[in-house]
């Protein structure tokens, strides 16, 4: 069970979404205020809905997982095939818990004559205009605007008089107001803070953006869902207090964050990683450390940021050893390296059981992993190996999936 105040969901994936790309630092939470002016003075929406679209507008770049895109997405063009969009369209339709607002997402780029033809009922194409509307605006304040404040303005009016034609446009108060994300920041969480999101859909918040991450690379993409099942089946056979079990479940879904700043190609490197690639892989723990930190419970905190460290001291970041691990934070990390042994990576194919165990037990012997969960592992091992892989299937088939139906509508028919 997921019990983040939504103040606290809120900071986690606005801090997580402005590592992706520094180009768009703040971006969505701009794009998101300006959408959610246009919906308070609309009147047609009801606050949970004016809720649910802030949410997916937040998560409108999502589609641009990798950082040789960021300048693609800055360029203003209308397009009908705009991958990024397309991608992340696809992306939230699969993992979101507001779906049916995704068609917003596939359509921010898109031409008029395609947002026309995009066969959405009458509100919902309202609001693909809107945010297709402040997404340009925004844009054209990162490249040029941010001295000019009376061009952003002229755009946004040129825009809105061009996009919505002969309608009325709704007028949206605070543009000038732009480079003050404090304040933009704050309405945005005194929306958030009145919305009712229960612990599911929060879980599928937190889980659309570690899966966002996770799918940068397809040899990460299988990582946090099979590495979470093993982490709660473990929690289970222990027979841990269930709060214990929720931050066991919790630490272990954001254990890996960070990541979402480490470049691709160094998460798709196929050989071992050494000197400054390996530095900057290993900094993706202190960056998840600075994402949550004051916004989840210390227990969960260390949880999540203590996967890599061992009962020798010779782990990472800290250094710290076994008298400073508890065997919530022992559990985590031996189902990464379960994960990450189970699962084919870049420079490796995925082990069988054996091997696993094997690699475990070495581990173990060398003083680096707890003998205690390596024990309760091995007792349930076949158990624990094929939930494991199940779960990671399950990931695959939706990562396939978004894959066909991506390359399906981005790539030119051949007759």
């Amino acid at each position: 069970m997921i019990q983040l105040s939504n103040e606290s969901l809120y900071e986690i994936i606005t801090r997580s979404l402005n590592r992706m790309n520094d180009l768009l630092v703040g971006h969505g939470e701009r794009v998101a205020y300006g959408v959610m002016c246009f919906l308070e003075q609309d009147g047609r929406f009801s606050e949970n809905e004016i809720g649910q679209i802030v949410w997916t507008v937040l998560f409108h770049d999502i589609g641009s997982f990798r950082k040789t895109d960021t300048w693609n997405v800055v360029q203003l063009d209308t397009e009908e095939n705009c991958p990024h969009a397309i991608y992340g369209f696809l992306f939230l339709k699969t993992f979101f818990p507001f779906s049916q607002y995704a068609p917003i997402v596939r359509y921010h780029h898109a031409s008029d004559a395609e947002i026309a033809n995009s066969g959405v009922d009458e509100k919902l194409e309202w609001v693909m205009k809107c945010l297709r509307i402040v997404d340009e605006t925004d844009l054209v304040f990162i490249k040029h605007g941010r001295k000019d404040m009376d061009a952003v303005r002229y755009f946004f009016r040129e825009r809105s008089k061009k996009i919505f034609a002969e309608e009325e446009p709704v007028q949206v108060e605070g543009f000038s107001a732009m480079q003050d994300m404090d304040a933009i920041h704050s309405l945005l969480l005194k929306r958030m803070r009145k919305m009712t999101l229960s612990s599911a859909e929060k879980e599928a918040l937190l889980r659309t953006l570690v899966c966002s991450m996770d799918f940068r690379s397809h040899y990460t993409a299988l990582h946090c869902s099979m590495m979470v099942r093993a982490s709660d089946m473990l929690a289970d056979y222990f027979d841990l207090d269930e709060d214990v079990k929720n931050a066991v479940h919790v630490g272990a879904i954001l254990h890996d964050l960070g990541k979402i700043a480490i470049p691709v190609e160094i998460l798709e490197c196929p050989g071992k990683l050494d000197g400054r690639a390996w530095e900057i892989m290993k900094s993706h723990v202190m960056i998840t450390e600075d994402i949550l930190k004051g916004y989840v419970s210390d227990e969960i905190l260390q949880i999540a940021i203590r996967h890599h460290e061992t009962l020798d001291g010779s782990g990472y970041p800290r250094g710290i050893g076994a008298k400073d691990l508890t065997l919530p934070q022992c559990i985590v990390a031996v189902s990464d390296i379960v994960s990450a042994l189970s699962e084919e990576r870049s420079y490796k194919q995925a082990f069988p059981l054996h091997e696993v165990m094997s690699i475990l037990n070495q581990m173990c012997d060398a003083g680096k992993i707890c003998p205690r969960v390596i024990k309760m592992l091995e007792d349930h091992c076949e158990d624990i190996y094929h939930a494991v892989l199940e779960e990671g299937l399950h990931t695959a088939e939706a990562f396939e999936h978004i894959y066909a139906e991506y390359y399906g509508l981005t790539q030119p028919s051949v007759e």
